[in-house]
């Protein structure tokens, strides 16, 4: 997709709507209604550069006394995570320079979490969302470990596509596993002194309004299964996922609102 370039200038109300109505349904959550009467086998947090998410499956790990998988290597969003560290209060002490995405992660559990090294599992090959499926499953049995239920853990943008992931890469394990998406937080925005912010506490917020919207209007397409998409009528990378009317329709809203603004900001240069 083109680049999409985003400022905090105030957008039009249903703009701003249209984007909350996307985000929650990317943000699947199947876990959050059942977190208390459940004790998962096993918490997956798939690296990205969300860290409120992270720290949700650290909490979670650490409170149910599981294990916690950690899968990235060195991807698109690497670079992203090492920015949103160096800018964290509380973890830009750590040095991320050569570490792979599920090292990072793993770097901020143990230190700053008091997760044991023990009970981390570390995935460092995986690139994209279909390797953290595939290597996280290969993970699993080389260590003999068959989870029944697992949680996982995802950008809040790009949870309902990891679930689906899972769903396609994990197929035909024994026993079956029950994964459970979470996507610990889901980021609404609202307008406010004529700009366009992040609603709830700041510990919530992703580090980036620009890097949110992109993944937010980067995702649909490649939930879409016609010859552009991820799905079996594309690239084949997940099962079908039905998009309701009223998501492609608030995506289109989006999607054009922006490509117009980036029309006229170029021709005002």
């Amino acid at each position: 997709m083109e680049e999409i370039i985003v400022s905090e200038d105030v957008f039009p109300r249903n703009i701003i709507e249209c984007i909350n109505e996307v985000i929650r349904f990317l943000a699947v959550d199947d876990f959050s209604s059942v977190q208390n009467d459940m004790t998962p086998d096993l918490v997956i947090l798939a690296g990205n550069d969300f860290l409120p998410g992270a720290e949700g499956a650290f909490r979670l790990a650490k409170r149910k006394n599981v294990p916690l998988l950690i899968s990235g290597g060195v991807g698109h969003a690497t670079d992203f995570l090492r920015q949103a560290v160096a800018r964290n209060a509380r973890y830009h002490t750590l040095d991320t320079a050569g570490l792979s995405e599920a090292e990072i992660l793993h770097s901020i559990a143990t230190t700053f979490w008091g997760l044991p090294t023990s009970q981390i599992l570390l995935e460092t090959r995986a690139t994209n969302g279909g390797e953290n499926g595939q290597f996280t499953r290969k993970l699993l049995e080389e260590r003999h470990m068959a989870p029944k239920t697992a949680v996982l853990v995802q950008d809040p943008a790009m949870q309902r596509r990891a679930a689906a992931t899972f769903q396609q890469t994990w197929q035909g394990m024994t026993p079956v596993c029950r994964i459970f998406s979470w996507p610990v937080v889901v980021p609404q925005l609202m307008p406010e002194n004529g700009k366009v912010v992040f609603s709830g506490p700041a510990e919530d917020h992703p580090a980036s309004l620009e890097r949110f919207i992109s993944l937010v209007i980067g995702e649909i397409p490649r939930l879409r299964d016609d010859e552009n998409g991820y799905g079996p009528k594309g690239k084949g990378f997940i099962p079908h996922v039905e998009i309701p009317q009223e998501i492609e329709n608030s995506f289109e809203e989006i999607y054009n609102y922006f490509n117009n603004k980036k029309e006229y900001d170029n021709r005002k240069v």
